[in-house]
């Protein structure tokens, strides 16, 4: 099983978006994008069934293994009698109206956009000493508001193709994201329990399970989950900017920097190694005892990666992803005559 999914799967589906965005001289950088959600998943549940690591319920029944390992979302499967959930009328409908507004909340922000770029709080000038400008307030705000984009197209995507998952399976699916940049109480809430759920859930099966198998320990497990990651959004960006062609037909997209969104990523692996020693120490009971508001624990959280957010989305905004995404949002835009 080894030699067949490391020597022979995971390459091949690794190649394949290079080859149809070739083959079918594919040039938009949105759909580049969405050509490479498919073949990730299907990498590390393979990863998964490999090692032995997918959902225990999966494996019950062939039907489960299938609708399991063929949905684009993840569906919801009953602990008691280990068939998957069937979905109600509000299972459909509910995410579709939850599309319909974040495509209506999208658009008032792309209209913002419209007006004020990607930076609606001013530029700051990168210079100084070190890197203190990545905490001048103006640099926080706008990287906020950029990562709020991210979280909200995320969130429609996945609430549309859950949607249609449903209508079309008959069958619940889980819920992607649970309005991280808002709600999060600490980074293992942030990352495990509400932002896209289902790489997590990927990564969790594929990467971090099959190491604390094999006996490495809890904070070396996230630590490879979190660089495996990284490693997902710079093949993400390779494909996107994949160059092809010769002579007359040679086809060239502006290249990207490499690492900047896998230094990103391990980052965060270090915020959760450094979370995972924090917990139980006499600080962190003393900082419990004083049940801070949710709210508090949310800017401390979304405050712990601000800074440097914009190693994630500064290469989705030169490479004009963004710009690709707001086409069909409900947007006010100004009109010369």
């Amino acid at each position: 099983a080894y030699l067949v999914g490391y020597a022979f799967v995971v390459p091949c589906v690794c190649w394949f978006p290079f080859y149809a965005i070739e083959l079918l001289d594919i040039r938009n950088k949105c759909f580049r994008m969405n050509l490479c959600f498919t073949p990730l998943l299907v990498i590390f549940r393979c990863l998964a069934a490999m090692h032995g690591t997918s959902p225990p319920v999966v494996e019950t029944t062939f039907n489960n293994y299938c609708l399991y390992n063929t949905s684009v979302i993840e569906l919801e499967f009953d602990e008691k009698s280990g068939k998957p959930v069937k979905a109600t009328y509000n299972d459909v409908v509910g995410p579709a109206k939850e599309f319909i507004k974040l495509l209506c909340l999208l658009g008032v922000l792309y209209s913002i956009v419209e007006i004020t770029g990607y930076a609606p709080f001013g530029t700051v000038e990168k210079t100084g000493e070190g890197m203190t400008w990545v905490f001048h307030p103006k640099h926080l705000a706008n990287n906020f508001f950029v990562a709020y984009i991210t979280q909200l197209n995320l969130a429609a995507s996945t609430s549309g193709a859950a949607s249609t998952v449903s209508l079309l399976l008959g069958k619940k699916t889980k819920k992607v994201t649970n309005n991280a940049m808002l709600e999060s109480t600490s980074v293992s809430d942030f990352w495990g329990r509400r932002w896209n759920q289902l790489v997590h859930g990927a990564l969790k099966g594929g990467v971090f399970k099959p190491l604390r198998k094999h006996n490495f320990s809890k904070e070396i497990s996230a630590t490879a989950t979190f660089l495996a990651s990284g490693l997902i959004h710079e093949y993400v960006l390779a494909v996107m900017c994949h160059s092809y062609g010769s002579g007359d037909d040679y086809f060239h997209h502006e290249k990207h920097y490499y690492g900047v969104h896998l230094a990103f990523f391990l980052y965060n692996g270090i915020l959760i190694v450094l979370e995972y020693a924090f917990i139980g120490t006499v600080l962190h009971k003393k900082i419990s005892e004083l049940s801070l508001p949710s709210p508090v624990l949310t800017c401390m959280v979304i405050g712990s990666a601000l800074p440097i957010a914009h190693w994630f989305t500064e290469e989705y905004v030169r490479h004009h992803i963004y710009d690709g995404l707001k086409v069909g949002c409900p947007m006010i835009v100004t009109i010369n005559y």
